[in-house]
């Protein structure tokens, strides 16, 4: 399982290879030793399971492909911050340093997973009973579902405060700051967009099942809190952006009126400080590009498109 997420290269391997392949792994494993056999009308058990060995092998998948692109979208990031603050021979060392709160949270997620696996076979009974095999690979399955599922969350605050807490901090020119801090809103932003795809496949643990408006309640007020929690590092920095830029502004007027009331005609310097306030006064906090639109059209299209599919087939 490869997880380093700051090496140089992925070995010339696609980074969503690997992942692919665990999934494709997975739903083979779950093929041979029965789950994924077709259940019979009104056996809710064995549905159950169908569902279970498609929905955690597929988002499986998914959540470690997310951890590999945004692992890729993070070590960019870091060189954009170093170059900015002329740090760039310090890429190694901030690369081990959040290398090693991976491993750290990697431990700490695999607890939380195996925890997590040990309510679900207490609560589906399978302690009391004879498990069938496949079961056992399911109960497997299920810990790195929610292996990677929570270190996902984990890693999505913590590369970020990690780069606001020990990279921004070095940056003099506010400028070059406001530049930065939009660099990590966008990483904020692709890193909440690929999370919100994965909203899309959850309505394959409710196929051909009868799902109480208790469980949608349920679920969608979990998807709130989770959607929150992504959006949050979003906020966090754009209310120091606009703090940075109103600062900014407010120390350009200040040595223009103090030149002013100096009587200093010093047109170069008075030149520098309105050129400096227009380009503050048009820059944007986030660049939105094209690629980014049609990332998040494509990912809020499928995941309607998802859950509307599945309450027309489940209700009609």
């Amino acid at each position: 399982m490869k997880l380093n997420p700051y090496s140089n290269t992925h070995k010339g391997a696609s980074i969503g290879f690997f992942p692919l392949l665990a999934t494709l792994l997975l739903l083979t494993l779950h093929y041979f030793s029965g789950a994924l056999d077709w259940p019979q009308h009104g056996d809710i058990r064995a549905q159950r399971d169908f569902n279970s060995a498609i929905g955690m092998s597929v988002i499986t998948g998914y959540f470690w492909f997310a951890l590999r692109l945004m692992h890729q979208n993070v070590a960019s990031t870091l060189i954009s911050l170093l170059v900015k603050t002329n740090q760039l021979s310090q890429f190694s060392f901030h690369r081990s340093a959040l290398f090693l709160r991976l491993k750290h949270q990697s431990m700490n997620c695999i607890i939380v997973a195996l925890m997590l696996t040990l309510v679900y076979v207490f609560v589906e009974g399978l302690l009391f009973n004879s498990p069938a095999f496949h079961q056992y690979l399911l109960s497997v399955n299920g810990t790195m579902f929610w292996f990677f599922f929570c270190l996902f969350l984990a890693q999505i605050s913590s590369n970020i405060n990690y780069l606001r807490n020990e990279i921004l901090v070095e940056t003099e020119h506010k400028l070059d700051l406001l530049n930065s801090i939009s660099a990590l809103i966008k990483l904020g932003f692709v890193n909440a967009t690929t999370a919100l795809g994965a909203f899309a496949l959850f309505p394959i643990f409710w196929f051909e099942k009868v799902v109480p408006i208790i469980d949608i309640i349920g679920a969608s007020i979990f998807a709130l809190i989770i959607t929150s929690y992504l959006f949050l590092p979003i906020v966090k920095l754009r209310k120091q952006w606009f703090f940075v830029k109103n600062e900014m502004q407010e120390e350009l007027y200040t040595n223009q009126e103090k030149l002013f009331c100096e009587q200093n005609e010093d047109l170069m310097k008075l030149d520098y400080l309105q050129s400096e306030r227009e380009l503050l006064i048009k820059m944007a906090m986030l660049k939105i590009t094209t690629q980014d639109k049609v990332r998040l059209g494509a990912c809020i299209t499928t995941v309607l498109l998802s859950w509307f599919t599945f309450g027309f087939f489940s209700y009609v």
